[in-house]
This record gives C-alpha cells, sequence and structure tokens, in this order.
C-alpha cells in the first residue's frame, strides 16, 4: 500500500543535527547544495523541450537534478530512498490579512496541498504504476521514495516539476550537560529564569498563558510528569490532535529521552513541590517527537507539517484550527545555514505560529558558530545567559545567513531546572534549555494582548524593542543588536508594557444597521470612532464564517444568509499601534424574501410526438426550478423534467406545465404556464427510393426511409406513369414486360396515432433494357469519424455513368453524393451504406447497395497526450481539437518561436484550437487530443462540475442556472467563449467570466461559441 500523507520542499544537507542542550565537539556541516530556481512555465517555445525541436538553451538534463550527495548515497548503497523535491512555492501571503484564527489555517492548508497535488501528480502516477513505496508531503511539496534505484530517480527526474532529487539523513541527538547542586541567586519560589524574564510579575497581573496551546517539536513528552499532566491539551480528550508519534503509535505522549519533557516543562511546567519551573503554566501543550529516533529528517518534517494541521492518531481529519499558536524547536545543525525546514517555518508563520529556535552551543568555537535553522533570517533564535546575567559560553554567535544578527535574543539557558522522566526534576544547561523561556515569554505576551495573537512579525518587533541591552560587539553589531546577545535579554514584562502602548487607546466594536435583517436588504457596518483614528478594513460573517468577497462596509444578504446571523469584523490599523480587530454583536436571524416569479411558457406549438420545453421566464437569479407537467389539469405521472413529449393520449388535451423556484433564503413560489392544445403531430419522413433494375421482367424494392417519429403502419402503392396499380401494395414489385419506357415510381405512406398521416412518392426509374453485368458496389476505408469512406462500384456490362448517395442508419446524409465520404461528427455510432445509381442510354436505370459498414466509431488520437510537437501538416495540422482530461488537471500552451501565445488548464473536457500561423503546442496530463467534429454527441441541457463545451453541438444554448460550487469550501468560475478556443492572454477571447458563490442564472446567446464551468454543475431552465 502507498503512504499518501503529503512533506519537505527543503530537505537537509549530511549534517549533524542536534539538540542545542550543552557543550560538545565541533562538527563542520557542509555548505548547503544549490536549491535552484522556481519551477514556473516557460514564457517562449525555447524553453519548452518539444519533440522535432532541437533542445534550447537552460533545458535541464534530468541526471544533472540528483544532487552529488545523492548520487554518492546511490553508489554506496545501490537501492535506497531518496528525496523527490518539487518547483514552485504557493503564495501564502494572503493568510495574513485573515483575522479567524481557523480560516486563516485552513487558507494556508488547502493552498499547500492544492500545490502539492498539482505539481507531485505526474510522479506520484509513475511510482503507483511501478509499485514503489512513497509517501507524500504537502508542507514543503515533497515525496520521501523508498528503497528506489538510481535509474528510477533519474527517470523521475524527467518531470518538468521535479526540482532535485537529494538523498535522506539520520541525525546525532547531543546528549545534555545536567546538575543538581544549587542554582546561583535562584528565586525562593521561582527558578531564576521565570524572575530574570520578570514573567512572575505577569503572572501577578493575571497573564500566565490561558487560551494560548504551545507545541513541543522534540523527543516527546512524559504525559505522566506531574508538573505537565494537567495543562495536556489532551487531558480530557485524548491523543486525537494533540500528540504526533512520528517513529511509532502510542496513543498518549512519551518521550523516551527526556530532552522533550525538559523542554515543555519549561515552556508550561507548574511547580516541583518547592519551585516554580514554568514560564506560562497557564497555557495548554501538545507535542511531536520528531526527535524521538535521531532527528531523522523525515520525521522532522512530517511532525512539521502535523503541526500546522493536527490530526487524529490514525492521521485522518486534518484540522488546521487545532494548531499550536506557539512551537518551541531546541534542535539544530552546528555551524550550518541549511535552508533545512525553510519553508515549513515560512508556513508556520504564514498560519500565524509563532516558532523559537535554539541558536546553538558551539560559542566556544568564537564567532559565526551559529548553527541553521536559528542562523536563517527566518528563523528567532534564542542565545543562552546564566544565573549570573552572564553570556553562556557556549551560547553560539552570529552572524548567521548573509550576515544576519544572530542570535535574535538571549534568555536564561544555563542550570536550568525543569522536568526529566520518571517525575523528577533536575538543572540542565544549553540554548535548549533558552528557547523554551521565549516561546513561554510569548504565550503569556498573547494572553495578555490578544490583538498581538497570530502577528508573528509585530510580536518579534515587540520582543526586540524591549529586550534589555547588552553591550557586546566582538563578533560584529551594535550595543542595541550584536552577534553575542541579539537585541539583549528577554523581558516579557516589558514586552507588556511596550505592547500596551501600542495599543489602541479606545476601539469600541462595530454596529450593524439597517431596515430589517432580510435577505435582499442592504445592512451597514458602522464604526464609532477609535482613538487614534484608524483605518477599517471590513469581513461579513455568517454565523462566524467569513463570506468570500463580502470585505465592504455594507453587505445585502444572499440566500445562503436565510437563517442564519451575520455579524462583521473590522480590522483597524494606524501608524504606531498594533493592528486590531474588532466584531460586532450578531444580526437577528436574517429572514427569507419573496422570489421575483413570472408564468413559465411552453415552446414550440404542442404537437404529439414534439418535444416540448417549460421555459421559465424571468425569476430571482439563482433559482432552481422543479417541474410537473398536467394534462386536463391532471397531473402526468413521471412528466416531471424541463422537457416534455406528448404521446396520441395527450391528442386534444389540454397541457400545461407548473415551475416550482426554490433559492436558499427566498419562499418558495410555484407558478402555472396558460395551456395550449395538443395537436396532431407531424412525420419527418424524406422521400423512397426504388432498388433494383427498371427493367421488364425485373424485380425491384421500395426502400422506405426512417420517420421521425416511426411509423407504426406502413403501406405501399406501385405506380406506372402516375397511376396507380392494382394490387401492387408491397414493398416489392415484378415489372412487366408491357412497361418497357414507361416510368414507374412508388409512394409510401407512414401512419402513426396523433400523427397526420403523410405520404412521399419516389423519383422515377424509366422501365428499358437490363445490364448485362451490375455489381453491387463495395465499401473501402475506415468507419471512424474523420475516415475516408470510398465506394468501389466493380465492372458493368455496358459501362455507365454513375451517382452516389451515403446513407447513415438509412436516413440520405446531405451533400454525400461523391464517390468518397469524409465521415463526420453526425454518424458516430451509426452504420453507414451507399447506393449507386448507373445511367446508360437505352438502359434501364439501376440502383445498387453498398454496406452498411459497421458502427463509425470516435475520431483517431490526432495529437499524443503530454508532450510537445510543432504545428504543420507533418505534425500538428491546424484545427480545434478536444480532450477529455476527466480528473487529471489539464493544461496546454500554443507557441510562436518566441512567445507564448495562449494557454488554458482546468478539469474535465478542454477544448483547444490551433492556428496556422503557430509554431509549436504543448499539453500536459490531458491525455490524447482528437480533432473536434459536430454532431458527435446530442447536445446536452446540462454540464457536468468541470469542462468546456462547443455551444450549440455539445451543450443546448439557452438559461441555466447553477446552485453554486460544488465543493462548498471552493468557487465557481464560469466563462462564456465569444470566439476560437484559443486560450488567449488576459481573457481576450472571452464574452464574459465570473463567480458565483451562491445560487445564479445565466444565459448563453447566439453570439456565444463555449461555455467553460469549475466547480459547479449548470442545467438549462428556459
Amino acid at each position: 500500500m502507498h503512504r499518501r500523507t503529503f512533506v519537505t520542499r527543503a530537505v537537509a544537507s549530511a549534517a549533524t543535527v542536534a539538540f542545542l542542550a550543552s557543550p560538545a565537539s565541533a562538527f563542520a556541516a557542509p555548505d548547503p547544495e544549490p536549491v535552484g530556481g522556481a519551477g514556473v512555465r516557460p514564457s517562449s517555445a525555447a524553453d519548452r523541450d518539444l519533440p522535432g525541436l532541437q533542445a534550447a538553451r537552460g533545458v535541464v538534463d534530468p541526471a544533472d537534478k540528483i544532487t552529488p550527495a545523492a548520487t554518492k548515497a546511490f553508489r554506496a548503497q545501490g537501492d535506497t530512498a531518496f528525496w523527490l523535491r518539487f518547483a514552485g512555492e504557493p503564495d501564502l501571503s494572503a493568510a495574513r490579512g485573515i483575522t479567524s484564527w481557523s480560516e486563516r489555517g485552513e487558507y494556508v492548508y488547502d493552498t499547500l496541498v492544492a500545490a502539492a497535488e498539482e505539481s507531485q501528480a505526474q510522479a506520484i502516477a509513475a511510482l503507483e504504476e511501478s509499485g514503489t513505496e512513497y509517501t507524500s508531503y504537502w508542507a514543503t511539496n515533497a515525496i520521501l521514495v523508498e528503497d528506489g534505484s538510481l535509474d528510477q530517480a533519474v527517470d523521475l527526474a524527467a518531470d518538468a516539476q521535479v526540482l532535485e532529487v537529494r538523498p535522506t539523513t539520520r541525525h546525532v541527538l547531543e546528549e545534555p550537560e545536567t546538575t543538581d547542586g544549587a542554582v546561583p541567586n535562584a528565586a525562593s519560589d521561582s527558578t531564576y529564569g521565570i524572575e530574570a524574564i520578570h514573567a512572575d510579575d505577569m503572572w501577578g497581573l493575571g497573564f500566565t498563558g490561558e487560551g494560548v496551546v504551545v507545541a513541543g517539536l522534540d523527543t516527546g513528552v512524559s504525559r505522566s510528569h506531574p508538573a505537565l499532566a494537567a495543562q495536556y491539551r489532551g487531558v480530557t480528550s485524548g491523543g486525537n490532535y494533540n500528540w504526533f508519534d512520528s517513529v511509532g503509535s502510542s496513543t498518549s505522549p512519551s518521550d523516551d529521552n527526556g530532552h522533550g519533557t525538559h523542554t515543555m516543562g519549561t515552556m508550561v511546567g507548574t511547580d516541583d513541590g518547592a519551585m516554580n519551573i514554568g514560564v506560562a503554566p497557564g497555557a495548554e501543550w501538545i507535542a511531536a517527537n520528531g526527535c524521538a529516533a535521531g532527528c531523522a529528517d523525515a520525521t522532522l518534517v512530517a511532525s512539521g507539517q502535523w503541526l500546522l494541521a493536527p490530526t487524529r492518531l490514525d492521521g485522518t481529519a486534518a484540522d488546521p484550527a487545532k494548531r499550536p499558536h506557539v512551537v518551541n524547536n531546541s534542535w539544530g545543525l552546528d555551524f550550518s545555514t541549511d535552508p533545512f525546514m525553510e519553508d515549513v517555518i515560512s508556513a508556520w508563520e504564514a498560519a500565524g505560529m509563532f516558532s523559537t529556535w535554539s541558536n546553538g552551543n558551539k560559542g566556544e568555537y568564537g564567532c559565526e558558530s551559529s548553527g541553521s535553522p536559528g542562523s536563517r533570517t527566518l528563523s528567532y533564535s534564542v542565545g543562552a545567559f546564566t544565573p549570573s546575567g552572564a553570556i553562556a559560553s557556549y551560547s553560539s554567535r552570529g552572524p548567521g545567513q548573509s550576515g544576519t544578527v544572530k542570535p535574535d535574543i538571549a534568555a536564561p539557558g544555563s542550570s536550568v531546572r525543569s522536568a526529566v522522566l520518571d517525575g523528577g526534576f533536575e538543572q540542565w544547561s544549553g540554548t535548549s534549555m533558552a528557547a523554551p523561556h521565549v516561546a513561554g515569554a510569548v504565550a503569556l505576551l498573547w494572553d495578555a494582548v490578544p490583538e498581538l495573537v497570530g502577528d508573528v512579525t509585530r510580536t518579534r518587533a515587540i520582543l526586540d524593542g524591549s529586550a534589555r541591552d547588552v553591550r557586546d560587539t566582538s563578533c560584529g553589531g551594535t550595543t542595541d543588536d550584536n552577534n553575542v546577545w541579539g537585541e539583549g535579554k528577554l523581558d516579557v514584562l516589558a514586552a507588556y508594557q511596550l505592547a500596551t502602548k501600542l495599543a489602541f487607546d479606545a476601539a469600541p466594536e462595530p454596529v450593524i444597521s439597517g431596515a430589517e435583517a432580510k435577505v435582499g436588504v442592504q445592512l451597514t457596518a458602522t464604526v464609532p470612532a477609535w482613538s487614534p483614528a484608524a483605518t477599517f478594513t471590513f469581513q461579513w460573517r455568517r454565523d462566524g464564517a467569513k463570506i468570500l468577497g463580502a470585505t465592504g462596509s455594507t453587505y445585502t444578504p444572499r440566500g445562503a444568509d436565510g437563517g442564519a446571523r451575520l455579524s462583521v469584523t473590522v480590522l483597524g490599523s494606524a501608524t504606531g499601534r498594533t493592528p486590531t480587530a474588532r466584531t460586532s454583536a450578531e444580526t437577528a436571524v436574517i429572514a427569507p424574501t419573496a422570489i421575483t416569479a413570472s408564468n413559465p411558457t411552453i415552446s414550440p406549438a404542442a404537437k404529439v410526438g414534439t418535444t416540448l420545453y417549460a421555459k421559465s421566464g424571468t425569476w430571482t437569479s439563482g433559482t432552481t426550478f422543479t417541474y410537473q407537467w398536467l394534462a386536463d389539469g391532471t397531473p402526468i405521472s413521471g412528466a416531471t423534467s424541463f422537457t416534455f413529449v406528448p404521446t396520441s393520449a395527450h391528442l386534444g388535451k389540454q397541457l400545461t406545465v407548473t415551475i416550482t423556484g426554490k433559492r436558499p433564503g427566498y419562499v418558495t413560489e410555484a407558478r402555472t404556464s396558460p395551456a395550449v392544445t395538443v395537436g396532431y403531430g407531424t412525420f419527418s419522413m424524406d422521400v423512397p427510393r426504388i432498388s433494383g433494375m427498371s427493367a421488364p421482367g425485373a424485380r425491384v424494392s421500395a426502400v422506405a426511409p426512417p420517420a421521425t417519429p416511426a411509423r407504426t403502419t406502413t403501406n405501399y402503392q406501385w405506380k406506372i406513369d402516375g397511376q396507380n396499380i392494382s394490387g401492387a401494395t408491397g414493398s416489392g414489385f415484378t415489372i412487366p414486360a408491357s412497361y418497357d419506357g414507361r416510368k414507374l415510381t412508388v409512394t409510401v405512406t407512414g401512419k402513426r396515432p396523433g400523427i397526420t398521416t403523410k405520404s412521399v412518392t419516389s423519383a422515377h426509374s424509366t422501365v428499358d433494357r437490363a445490364f448485362s453485368a451490375s455489381p453491387s458496389p463495395t465499401i473501402s476505408g475506415t468507419a471512424r469519424v474523420g475516415g475516408k469512406l470510398t465506394a468501389k462500384v466493380g465492372t458493368w456490362r455496358p459501362a455507365p455513368s454513375f451517382t452516389y448517395q451515403w446513407f447513415a442508419d438509412s436516413v440520405p446524409i446531405s451533400g454525400a453524393t461523391s464517390s468518397t465520404y469524409s465521415l463526420k461528427g453526425a454518424q458516430l455510432g451509426k452504420k453507414v451504406s451507399v447506393a449507386v445509381t448507373a445511367r446508360e442510354f437505352g438502359y434501364a436505370t439501376a440502383v445498387r447497395s453498398g454496406g452498411p459498414t459497421s458502427a463509425v466509431g470516435r475520431a483517431a488520437t490526432a495529437i499524443p497526450a503530454d508532450d510537445g510537437f510543432l504545428v504543420g501538416s507533418g505534425s500538428v495540422p491546424a484545427g480545434t481539437y478536444v480532450a477529455a482530461a476527466g480528473s487529471r488537471f489539464c493544461s496546454w500552451e500554443r507557441y510562436s518561436k518566441t512567445a507564448l501565445l495562449g494557454q488554458d488548464f482546468g478539469y474535465g473536457q478542454r477544448i483547444a484550437t490551433v492556428k496556422s500561423t503557430d509554431y509549436a503546442f504543448w499539453s500536459d496530463s490531458c491525455g490524447p487530443w482528437v480533432k473536434y467534429y459536430s454532431g458527435t454527441m446530442e447536445p446536452r441541457m446540462s454540464t457536468s462540475n468541470n469542462g468546456i463545451y462547443m455551444l450549440g453541438d455539445q451543450l443546448q444554448r439557452g438559461t441555466y442556472v447553477t446552485t453554486g460550487p460544488a465543493d462548498k469550501g471552493g468557487s465557481c468560475y464560469y466563462a462564456i467563449i465569444g470566439d476560437e478556443f484559443t486560450g488567449r492572454p488576459g481573457g481576450a477571447n472571452l464574452l464574459s467570466s465570473g463567480t458565483a458563490p451562491d445560487p445564479k442564472t445565466i444565459t448563453l446567446t447566439s453570439g456565444a461559441k463555449g461555455f467553460e464551468t469549475a466547480n459547479c454543475t449548470w442545467r438549462r431552465v428556459g
């Protein structure tokens, strides 16, 4: 079975990852390997490797994507595990503007998962086909392949989405230094660290971290430790969403090492009977044990991913709303600026999660001893000081990545007393012990100043601005910010005081007003004066959930709001103040409103056998309908669709249709059409033809054409010179010798109850002497749409002239009167035959039939799947093509020699028009393309969730309605296409396009050529 959990874009280089708990021997990590550029689509054909085109500069050989370290691992081990890293990194910047904690997390999660699914699809398909075990990650867009070969890695690297192949690594755990002696300068009731950062002063103000969830990405946590048991978020609910075991399947937090228990104790521990050990004892904790088995890269990134969207113990039902607010990381790479975990950290921050990092324990080696991820600009790293207030000798110094000052801040790290295994307490030293002090301080600060929750950038600035400066420029920097102390000593009380100064003096909640709480009646959000004055952004909410697109100061409730309560959140901003969100009181329940409605009509004229349509008329946009047809006021059983075909039983009756309109938030309305009388129907029936040779003594037969509707009775009457031949009323007739030189015809009469009787007469055939040889024709060619058929007449004596008529299921094909015929879409599934008429002066006209063929098949593949091709008669001819992409994400592009001419992408059926002036055409995940032929399907009156349709041929024109997004978490997109399906930039080929978050009605007029839908179905109503 293949595991599908989705990880890492930036996988660690072969370096030592260690817990930063005490000094140890030096280990110089190699410089990180080049990361490479983002995986964007090329802007010209020269950048695309197209068959028949010479490889252009910049085309990457798949073998070049195998990093030197991976090549070495393959050579040493043969088949081995390796990472596939994928190009492209989704933009998560919009998450920072989302004020709801749950919605912000959901946005980040959805965006990352979608990006991973799109870029990894081709590689996963290849892995599935080969039966290779793999694990797919979304947090950093990578796949861990188990036991793969170098050849397999090169094959996978041929995927344009693959950025590089890296080896897996396993890291070393450094044991902490422990001491049990007295702690100098310790307070009598709290550790010296708590007092040094003034956490106890925050407690005195009533702030203990309540409402904040902290997490440890470490070796785990001892669930039973008395100083930690009560703060575990799963104390009553259990391990679901609260514990991630990356190396086993334990259902409750555990720790075989003790490191994670010690760091968690510093963050949230209560007392040990004599001394308080935790900075934020009122906060709750959850944990992931990514370092339980030597800090393997896979377990670290899997843990980081789980923290973004915690799951149940079995890995299901991810819920980003349950992510922690703060994550402590007391581990790292010595002497390194490797980008390991970089995009996980970015995703944490985008989701509003504050992460703290130990800066390293290599201070004895002097400057530039910081270790990643702490040394990275993105990370907030922590140095350590001692109980005496001096910097710890082991505390690593900066600068870090690109000369960045590191650490960012310093906290107590030496002789820190905290929880250990078996319910005990010990004093440990290291920057591992310093970082949890900062994590706990953030929990206190976010408890005290809720406006800061999720605002990582501003929180960092407040911690930096309130830190107590310590001058030490021995490794560069200034008194305010240097590479020994960073911004200085952590002071959470000063941070709170600074945050308070930055808060608005007055920030009242907005007020909603309006004539009434009703669908269709506008509501207005008014914000009382803030001090100082602020600028506002608005977000309207339905029962607490964000309403997409509702970001103005006014909002008119829609159908989906009926029965719900609305509120509005404002985010106020002012220079020098912390952005603050305030939410109004909820409205009363939004009441429904009346639907705008009109009486339906029936068209065309009501006749037996004619398809009738119930035209809805003008209703509130987005109204959906149910139908009931009635005859003389009595409902017709089963007649509940948009169309109805009267039978002879309805002849002369008064026909009506009642449509019932519904839309969320509106009062249901029913309207009935004016009555129409059902009249006699009419046959649609072509003329018959005489088959055989009209010679004295010959036997001829009448070929009766099909009729619509089908005849129930068919009568024949043969005629000579226009006069009925007595008794000649069968389908066949033997010509008497006396008819020589006369004109023979046959009349076919069709009858059906409720349908007006219709008679049609064949063309005449002159009776004359017979040909001595008159073979039946044969048909050669392929019976496939787009294929060419040829009628071969054989040898006649004497040689006559011929005329031809091709038939599909015995119905003449209009205009098909030559010896060859190219099959059109209308013939799909039908059997094709040909009638050859031979004429020669002095001889009887002879008609011979050939065929029929087998049922005409679908068109052959015109453009192979997933590749690029030159445009021209020798490769891809100009024309319009169709691909049935189905559930695959299909994308295609048209190129000139120097530029991108057009592109499109999406799910479901796709249509592309290639111009004769194009240079190349490329597609991916679309499957094979066939040339478009009209008539291959009966025009539909409804769409699938996704796809593009040719109007008038694949989809009827008319008025259509959608109920809104099929995936309620997404958005319904639609576009009306006005000319060819060329994918012109900027939507230049579109008449209109838009989104439909709610039910919507549109009209597809004669001026439109195509229609596209994404994540919504449409049904014709008029």
